[in-house]
């Protein structure tokens, strides 16, 4: 048997919101916004522990924090590309202990009518972490499109 491609390790998740392209690029690089729609079920992000630099190089920092529990998980990862409000590339650490290597997150926003087609790429992860991070991805995009949804 052969060693996946690394397309074959990536998770690759379109979706359109019907909301401008600024807007949603702007929940990807605001902080305050960036705390409301990124923690999955059971999981909260402090607003005070999201660090974002809007450029190349700059921090794509936050914790999530179990709802009923002390456990506390750092995602930590650099923007190596950035074109607002086109696209995000971040390169996240390493989290061993979870079996995840690093990992190139691309955050393609194009117009789609009145609306914004998100297009992320991710990867790679072992078959064992792939489906969990698919999984993860789209309840983060679920929860986005919610908050995008919210006045």
């Amino acid at each position: 048997m052969s060693d996946p491609t690394p397309a074959e390790r990536e998770v690759r998740i379109t979706h359109v919101f019907e909301a401008p392209r600024e807007a949603v690029f702007a929940a990807w690089t605001d902080p305050g916004q960036v705390a409301k729609w990124w923690a999955p079920d059971g999981f909260e992000v402090p607003p005070e522990s999201v660090e974002i630099e809007p450029r190349v190089g700059g921090r794509f920092h936050l914790t999530l924090m179990e709802s009923a529990g002390p456990g506390r998980f750092p995602y930590r990862s650099e923007i190596i590309e950035i074109s607002e409000p086109q696209l995000i590339v971040l390169k996240a650490e390493a989290i061993p202990e979870a079996g995840i290597e690093d990992t190139i997150t691309r955050i393609a926003f194009e117009e789609d009518g009145g609306g914004t087609r998100m297009t992320l790429t991710s990867g790679p992860y072992t078959d064992e972490m792939r489906g969990n991070a698919e999984a993860g991805w789209l309840a983060l995009i679920a929860n986005l499109e919610r908050a995008l949804a919210t006045p």
